[in-house]
């Protein structure tokens, strides 16, 4: 029996329709006396309604004949609103080698036709051609998204294995204060937050110290956001993990940052890149800028092989027998009418489920990438590839591709970029718009176009574009790129079927790279195809460039946001809230409002948006979080800077959403100085996590090379600042020497291992907290029957706890929740 209390709350669902036509024969279908002479009709019908997902399907031509016998059933799912209009318009065609020729069309009006009824109809093409079809309208049974609070069932069988192997482990690490019983047994998250390269390498030092201390065999959870999602991934899609540690996984990772991301920019590769995003057009997905810098990212990081099958949902069998932690990632959902900052919702991404808390909805990772409608799938496309969720995790660098890498100013340090990068991120200067495209249901044209602009957008384009910009389409790198994607006029795609290969620079071109520096004559290759690629009208501008996907709550009916906690008092349900239009937007202001349920498509981007730490996907109660070892890895202005600033914006975020969370006391940096560890920890709410926040800084590893050894005198190894001018862990840096890969994760390795007393001590807290008090992890019966989201029918009595369900309650502790009267 699941004595989930989480799966007490009813998400609402609305059912859509589902239309069942069937083409059943025609008789007497003519093109005319005199065409029918010359050739004799192949017809076929094309049933097209516009208010349904996919809706242009099409029945099978047959040769030669008059007299067609069809049988064939296609079917549309229909939006259950009456007022929507829903016309069907069916088109009698004739098939040609050349080109398809309409015989006729005709409407008819499908809402008239009720609720479990068939209507045959027939109707009439060019006076003479009768098809008979038809219509029946019936209840969709199907569904395709888990609608509820609960954790899904494949996480809560890995809770309830992985719960045996953490206790096991516990044991042989804890001299004193192990777990006795499952129910003692804490759950551990290990986070990492975003930084580029520098959160990938750092946060691989971290996870390699724990491994070593025994820690990480003891986390239930490891978690990140955009930088440390790539170091995830790297991690977890690798061969040799988890049988063989981490470090195997972490040597390739050293090798292939080694060399410079844009140096995988050649012929070869972009033949690659362009083949997999023309596929993706043509088949009616959205692709931006965002997919490329995924085929990069992935390419650099796993490789050209691992790129071409890694799948999220493979991660499922790293962790299958609870055998290492489950891996969560995380983007946002933004609007695009408002700044990330104010307006989004946290996406969480696990091996088994895609979705969004806030609304109760979820999408097993394997359809994530399918087009759905009303909860259902309504178009199959193939697992979204590993490497474009990452491109989605990271997709701030997509974003800033154009400032942070082609235009940077030559000379201008790290440190620099970092900081005007922050500002932009943080000061709304990442909005982007929605096109007629994204409510489009059409697969696109071999032409690959880009969708028409409006005129004063066009005319404000061409302003912007130079002469050299433009002569750039079809004689540079960014041309070439272009043509192997097919988009650019309609004349070069005509008369060149395969693009030419791109000249040498000139003398004359600057001797620049694509980041700024002074560079010999080939680097200014890459700064012509970056500004090349950058011009053409699909990646031009931002909007471009955020990771855009199809919309999986398309066509749902939202009226209650869901709260994190549905336990959290409250005076009434939370409707969704309508922003004050006079009053001037604050951070996460409007977080309340819901997502635009009519949009085809969404955009999704980086959560470092908002603040660099995915708190919130392990702030979820169903998770029963007991100890948070976050690894902060965010750019400070300077090496001494207070380090708390991203912690304070998830406390804000956690305050908001009524979540137990430890005050953060931001004096302590005063009193304490800057360290590698922190303890955060609410004494009176037993609810709240502690969190040891470790911090990005050389402290005590500029003296000692480890733990308790000190560094000879002319050990100058651990002698380099983070933040300093000229620093080659700039955020935007996607090129590591091997020296300096080495400093940084033997850097956050010492850290790391500094501090293993503290959390063991954490955990023995943690343990006998759980043992002690009656609140940790538990939610009451009284809890549950106030909670204003608790249907009255189950408030009044459906469910009380028998005398079994009482005896069973050590199934409870598998999931870390419990009843209690």
């Amino acid at each position: 029996m699941d004595n989930d209390p989480f799966q007490l709350f009813e998400v609402s669902v609305e059912q859509c329709h589902l239309l069942i036509v069937n083409i059943i024969e025609g008789r007497n279908i003519s093109k005319g006396s005199i065409n029918d002479l010359i050739d004799v009709p192949d017809p076929y019908v094309v049933v097209h309604i516009r208010a349904a997902p996919d809706g242009k399907k099409q029945t099978r031509a047959i040769d030669n004949e008059t007299n067609p016998k069809w049988k064939e059933v296609l079917e549309y799912y229909l939006p259950p609103d009456e007022a929507i209009a829903t016309v069907a318009q069916i088109t009698l065609m004739d098939a040609n080698y050349t080109f398809d020729e309409p015989i006729g069309q005709v409407e008819y009006d499908v809402g008239k036709v009720e609720m479990n009824q068939t209507v045959r109809k027939t109707f009439i093409f060019n006076e003479t051609s009768e098809v008979d079809i038809e219509f029946k309208r019936v209840i969709n049974k199907k569904y395709n998204l888990r609608s509820s609070l609960a954790l899904c069932g494949g996480e809560k069988t890995f809770r309830k294995s992985r719960k045996r192997v953490v206790q096991a482990n516990m044991r042989k690490i804890m001299e004193i204060g192990a777990p006795r019983t499952l129910r003692e047994t804490p759950t551990i998250a290990i986070m990492g937050s975003g930084g580029g390269y520098r959160a990938l390498v750092g946060y691989s030092g971290a996870v390699r110290a724990l491994k070593e201390m025994g820690i990480f065999d003891c986390a239930t959870y490891i978690v990140g956001l955009s930088g440390s999602t790539w170091y995830m991934s790297s991690l977890y899609s690798h061969p040799s993990f988890p049988e063989e540690g981490v470090w195997p996984a972490t040597e390739d990772m050293r090798k292939s940052i080694s060399t410079n991301l844009i140096r995988l920019v050649h012929p070869q590769s972009l033949m690659r890149y362009g083949n997999r995003l023309r596929t993706k057009m043509r088949s009616g997905q959205p692709v931006t800028f965002t997919d490329f810098f995924g085929l990069l990212i992935g390419e650099h990081l796993l490789g050209p092989e691992r790129m071409e099958t890694a799948c999220l949902s493979d991660f499922q069998k790293k962790i299958e027998n609870g055998k290492a932690p489950m891996p969560l990632m995380t983007c946002l959902h933004v609007r695009s009418d408002v700044s990330a900052m104010v307006y989004h919702e946290w996406i969480e991404f696990s091996p088994y489920e895609i979705g969004m808390a806030k609304y109760g909805s979820f999408v097993r990772t394997s359809d994530f990438n399918n087009k759905f409608f009303m909860g259902v799938i309504s178009k199959n496309f193939h697992e979204a590839p590993l490497h474009f969720l990452m491109g989605v995790w990271g997709s701030a660098f997509s974003i800033l591709f154009n400032r942070l890498v082609a235009k940077t100013k030559p000379n201008e340090s790290g440190k620099k970029q970092d900081e005007d990068a922050i500002n932009i991120l943080r000061n709304n200067d990442i909005t982007v718009k929605m096109t007629d495209c994204d409510d489009s249901d059409e697969e696109m044209p071999d032409e690959l176009m880009p969708e028409e602009e409006k005129p004063e957008e066009k005319e404000a384009e061409e302003k912007k574009t130079t002469s050299n910009e433009n002569s750039s389409s079809s004689t540079t790198w960014g041309g070439y790129f272009k043509g192997m994607l097919g988009f650019g006029s309609k004349s070069q795609s005509s008369q060149n079927n395969e693009p030419a290969a791109p000249p040498q620079p000139s003398a004359s071109e600057p001797k620049t790279n694509a980041i700024g520096e002074e560079a010999p004559g080939p680097s200014s290759m890459l700064d012509s195809f970056i500004q090349g690629v950058l011009q053409a009208k699909l990646f031009r501008s931002r909007e471009y460039r955020a990771g855009k996907i199809l919309n999986y709550m398309r066509g749902l009916s939202l009226n209650i946001c869901y709260p994190i906690s549905p336990f959290t008092p409250t005076e009434k349900e939370c409707f969704f809230k309508k922003q004050d239009s006079t009053k001037k937007d604050e951070p996460f202001d409007r977080v309340f409002e819901p997502i635009s349920a009519q949009k085809k498509k969404v955009f999704v981007v980086d959560a470092g948006l908002t603040f660099n730490s995915p708190y919130p996907a392990i702030l979820r109660p169903q998770r029963t979080v007991d100890l948070i070892l976050s690894f902060d890895f965010s750019a400070r202005p300077t090496d001494d800077s207070q380090p708390f600033k991203e912690l304070m914006l998830a406390e804000k975020w956690a305050r908001l959403h009524n979540l137990p969370f430890p005050k953060i006391d931001p004096t302590v940096f005063e009193r304490e100085g800057l360290k590698e560890c922190y303890v955060f920890k609410d004494e009176s709410d037993d609810r709240a996590p502690v969190i040891l926040h470790f911090v990005l800084c050389n402290v005590n590893f500029r003296k000692y090379s480890s733990p308790g050894v000190e560094r000879d005198a002319e050990d100058k190894c651990g002698d380099f600042d983070l933040f300093s001018e000229g620093t080659p862990y700039s955020t935007f840096n996607f090129h590591y020497e091997k020296k300096n890969f080495d400093r940084l994760h033997n850097l956050t390795r010492f850290n790391t291992l500094l501090h293993k007393q503290t959390i063991l001590d954490n955990i023995a807290e943690c343990v006998n907290l759980r043992r002690h008090s009656n609140t940790r992890c538990t939610v009451s019966l009284k809890e549950i029957r106030n909670s204003v989201y608790l249907s009255e029918e189950k408030k009044t009595g459906t469910f009380r706890p028998t005398q079994q369900d009482r005896s069973q309650s050590h199934l409870l502790g598998f999931l870390g929740l419990h009843l209690s009267s």
